[in-house]
């Protein structure tokens, strides 16, 4: 992507638009809008004063002001129509949950952001030249900013040994090397990233722990050639089968509640533990860097 390019991409459609000499281009900055909060705040019965409750913060609304460049009004209108269709976002809206990908380069920075589009408002005093203007709005998912790619890290149930005897040899003799069923991940970005766990079966009632932090058991079998992916982002909180089948109710009472399962930025160790006899099982933890600004 190029610096000031903005590329709005779901299911079917890829539009980009913003740089000067692009058809599609800003005709001033973007405009981000402050997250709203929302507040429990209560006033204090026969007392000056508030009582502070919780606050959580809401969406923020990207306003675009665009124009549409071209050497005739069919042109013109040509390039209007497929900006208009995308926009339209039918098939981001027709679902509940929904979303599209706004990516963004800036100052050599590419992000992501989550959300649906939704105003489109259209000046056509000047088509007749190839000019339209155009008034756009993207409203976001929550008031942060992605890195624009997975990050991730995997760990099978059992490492595959490696034969012979183990120098120097000491008592007791061994012939395999020492069995190590972790693996350490290290999370960016500026704020917390919500994971996305794929497990990998055959395994049965596995165990999905970051060391130290916190740990999900499903009383479930996975069989070979099947999965399970645990989604904790804000806007799935999902507990799938490769097939689709929820397995949320397969969550034991002492795992931690996927709304609690972000991880800061730092280091982790993760490991997967449950019944395999083949050895095979494995589990992929990936998540995407988040951050306060573009």
């Amino acid at each position: 992507m190029r610096d000031r390019e903005w590329r709005l991409s779901y299911s079917g459609v890829d539009q980009s638009f913003g740089p000067a000499d692009a058809p599609i281009f800003h005709l001033s900055a973007p405009e981000i809008s402050e997250p709203e909060f929302r507040t429990d705040d209560t006033d204090r019965p026969r007392q000056d004063g508030i009582a502070f409750g919780v606050d959580f913060t809401g969406s923020r609304t990207i306003t675009f002001d665009l124009g549409v460049l071209a050497d005739t009004e069919a042109q013109a209108r040509a390039l209007l129509a497929g900006l208009a269709n995308a926009w339209r976002a039918r098939a981001v809206r027709s679902g509940r949950g929904s979303m599209a990908e706004l990516r963004v380069q800036h100052a050599g920075r590419e992000r992501v952001i989550y959300g649906r589009p939704r105003r489109f408002a259209v000046s056509e005093e000047e088509i007749g030249e190839g000019f339209v203007a155009v008034a756009a709005d993207f409203v976001t998912a929550d008031d942060v900013f992605y890195g624009p790619a997975d990050e991730s890290g995997s760990v099978a149930l059992v490492p595959a040994p490696s034969g012979g005897l183990i120098t120097p040899l000491t008592t007791p003799l061994t012939t395999t090397a020492k069995s190590d069923r972790s693996t350490v991940i290290s999370v960016g970005g500026e704020l917390s990233a919500w994971p996305v766990i794929t497990v990998y079966g055959p395994i049965t009632t596995p165990v999905i722990e970051v060391v130290g932090r916190w740990r999900m058991t499903l009383s479930a079998s996975i069989a070979a050639g099947d999965s399970v992916t645990v989604d904790t982002r804000p806007w799935a909180r999902t507990i799938l089968r490769a097939g689709g089948g929820s397995l949320a109710g397969a969550l034991t009472r002492d795992s931690v509640r996927l709304a609690r399962a972000a991880l800061a930025p730092g280091s982790y160790e993760i490991a997967l533990r449950g019944i395999d006899a083949t050895g095979t099982a494995s589990m992929r933890l990936a998540w995407r860097p988040v951050y306060v600004s573009l």
